[in-house]
Formats: C-alpha cells, structure tokens, sequence
C-alpha cells in the first residue's frame, strides 16, 4: 500500500473517532406521564433550544434540583449546540447573524449579547459562547454616544459606530492578542488610547493606524496598564495607572511623568472637581487608597478606616467608583482572605472624598466564612454562600450617576444594592 493511500485512510479513521467522539448519547423519548415537560422537549427529533430551557427553568423554579440522567444529558446536550456552528469560512454578516441568533436562546429579555463576535474554534466544545470576545474594558466617546471601542483578552480591539449592533476589528492585521485598557478622548471620538504590545498607544483615526505614545525612555518600559483616563473637558491632561507606577501626561501623550512609583489599579475622578483624582495601588498584601487635589501633581495617601489586613491575611485587589448623584462619595470593592474566609474582603463607602472609610457589607467583618448572613459576592453560588471565587479576576463596581445608592458589583455573578451598599441581591446570573 503507497504511502499516500496509508495518509488517506488514517486520516478517514480519526475523522470517523472524532466525529464519534463528538457525538451525544440520547435517550430514548420517555413514556412515563409524570416526566417533566423540559425533558420530553428536550428529547425530540429537533428539540427547540429556547423552548427547552425556559421548561427547565420554569420547572426548576418549584421543584428540587435532583441530578440524574437527563439533567446530565441536558448539560452535555448544551455543550453541543456550540459544537453544531458551521465553522466554515463564511461572511462577517452571516456569522454575526447566526451568533446573534443562538445568543437570543441563552439570554433573557432583559439582556442580549451585542458582541464583539470572534469566532475561536477550540472553544467551540467548551463554551456556552464561543464566538464572543472576552471583553476587558469597554468605553463610550462623551462626544459621540454611538461610538464604542473595545478592549479583549484574546482578539484585540474592536470599534462600533452604531451604539455596538456592529463591531469592526481594529487589529487584525497587528501581532496583537490582548489589551487590558482603553480610553476616548473627551473632546474628539476619533482620537483614543490604548494597551498595546505592553505599552500605551494612540490612534487619531478611529483606531486604523496605531503609534506608541512617550519618549523612548517611557517606550522602553514593559508595564501592564491596568487604567488609562482623561482630564474632563481636557484632550491633553492623561492619566495612567500601570504595574511601574502612576503616570500624568500634560501633552495628549507626547511625554508622560511617573507620579508614583508601585503597582496601580485604577483611577478616578471626582465628578465636580477635577482636581481631585483618586487612585489605589497593591502594597504586599495590601491596597492603598491614595488621594491628589492638585490634579494628579502630588498625591496623599488615607488610611481612616481604609482596610488593613492582619498578619497572614491579604486584600491584594480593589475596584472604586464614583457618582455624579453624590460627588464626594466614594465606594470602594475590596477581596482578599481573611477570617476564614475568601472572596468579597469587604464593600467600603466614604462620603468626604475618601477621607475616611467606613466598612458597608457584607457580614460583621471583612471576608469570613460565606452564609446567608455574610454573604461573598465573588462567588459562583448567587445566595453569595460559597467560598472564594475569582476574586482576583473577575472584578467589577459602578455607582448609577442618578442614584447614589444604586451600586453594582460584578464577580462571577452582577449584584446590585439598592441601599448604599449595605445588602446586595443577584439579579442576573451566571449560565
């Protein structure tokens, strides 16, 4: 037998192995009357997925949850509507299409997936969602509401004109993976700034062409830019919150001036004052709030109620955010371990500009055991009663810019307090 016909043949077999791999195995319809209503859909000839899953849900809603063969085919049978996507070469439009059709059925009214859409064949058999971009950060032009850019972990920067119905890929034709940051010029949708090849760089339009920002001494650095905002009202004043330190530039980019040195989370900006910016850095095991009211010239650090973990603890990640509704107030999302417990180290509130601190929620303590009565809300379970969770992953917080006391919180899951951050409730959760 020629060596080609040998090629041909082992090639037909591992197709064959594969594809019978890949197959599920499906029970036979159920005769008995008593069985649920998700299960007899769900084991017809082509079973509708949304009419499957809303009978599940529904049923699930009022009975026990008891595992057995059919709630396990259901998992696998889920898995494998991701694997039934044609992943031959096909237009933008058709594959936008047909990932906006499947994604109707794994939403609720309430929330729809918009995208980026990138199609990644390894997650095919993975995913409940294998042609959405992981997303790092999102960011609306304040001077065009319909232009949204994008940074993900995995297929680079995306643009949208029509308020994100479309998405344009901005860097496929770079040697470019991921970005962590983005940010929009306040005065000029054109003009933004991102996280490149580890880096800050520029576009002046709409994201076509890139160049890095800095001299070659800035250039030079390798840092990962956690945070990257705008004087209000300033095209040139910049702010940077990296790995190697705080950075201002007073000329949209040209040279930037390390502030403070350490590795910095975030930044904010008081919503009436811009002179007063606001950022946190990781110390060891520990966060740090620090404060400017010179516009980012000097910075002093708060420590009034600030948390502060004891030996053998850690609280190494925080999130703060800021509202219109209330300018001087200032929350701050904190995780860690401590007191036997990991995941949500604590929600803080200031309300005089991150003076002093006063820890909200949850439970009598930071972090602790998980329970109804302290709950974590880093966690996968949405009661907030299990134990640690990507903490140091997944990490989100908001404030509404008409509601003080609206506050969001995202882990695995979104929780939302209606009372200032003291209790929290799981309106949306994970699949």
């Amino acid at each position: 037998m020629n060596i080609t016909k040998v090629i041909f043949l082992s090639t037909l077999l591992i197709l064959s192995l594969n594809l019978s791999a890949q197959l599920e195995t499906k029970y036979a319809q159920p005769t008995d009357p008593n069985i649920p209503t998700w299960v007899s859909l769900m084991y017809q000839e082509e079973p509708d997925p949304g009419a499957v899953i809303n009978a599940y849900e529904s049923y699930y809603k009022g009975e026990p949850f008891v595992k057995n063969k059919h709630t396990q085919y259901y998992k696998r049978w889920l898995r494998s509507i991701a694997r039934e996507v044609d992943i031959r070469p096909q237009t933008d439009k058709e594959y936008l299409n047909k990932s906006q059709a499947q994604s109707a059925y794994r939403s609720s009214t309430s929330w729809q997936c918009i995208g980026p859409y990138d199609w990644d064949h390894e997650a095919a058999g993975l995913s409940y969602a294998p042609g959405s971009a992981h997303v790092y950060d999102i960011e609306q032009a304040p001077s065009d509401a319909n232009v949204l850019y994008a940074a993900t972990a995995t297929t680079g920067l995306w643009r949208s004109d029509d308020h994100g119905d479309n998405w344009v890929p901005l860097t496929e034709n770079l040697l470019l993976n991921g970005s962590t940051a983005i940010m929009i010029s306040p005065s000029n949708a054109s003009t933004v700034y991102a996280e490149m090849f580890s880096s800050v760089y520029k576009s002046t339009d709409s994201g076509v062409t890139w160049n890095p920002t800095g001299d070659a001494a800035f250039q030079a650095i390798s840092m990962n830019t956690k945070d990257i905002i705008a004087k209000p009202g300033s095209g040139t004043e910049l702010y940077l919150a990296s790995s190697t330190g705080f950075y201002r530039s007073t000329n949209a980019g040209t040279t930037w001036t390390q502030i403070q040195s350490g590795d910095y989370l975030e930044i904010e900006i008081h919503p009436t004052n811009a002179n007063i910016i606001y950022t946190t850095n990781v110390n060891g095991d520990a966060t740090e709030f620090w404060k400017s009211t010179n516009g980012g010239i000097s910075f002093t650090q708060q420590t009034i109620g600030w948390p502060v973990p004891a030996a053998g603890d850690e609280q190494k990640r925080t999130e703060i955010a800021v509202s219109s509704a209330d300018p001087n107030k200032v929350v701050a999302l904190c995780t860690g371990s401590a007191n036997g417990g990991s995941g949500l180290y604590g929600v803080y509130v200031s309300i005089d500009q991150g003076v002093t601190w006063t820890f909200n929620c949850c439970g009598p303590q930071p972090a602790g055991a998980p329970s109804a009565t302290n709950m974590n809300l880093m966690g996968w379970s949405d009661a907030g009663t299990d134990d640690g969770g990507q903490y140091y992953y997944d990490l989100g917080l908001d404030i509404s810019p008409t509601n003080a006391d609206s506050i969001f919180v995202a882990g695995v899951q979104l929780w939302i307090s209606a009372d200032g951050g003291q209790t929290f409730t799981c309106p949306a959760k994970w699949s």
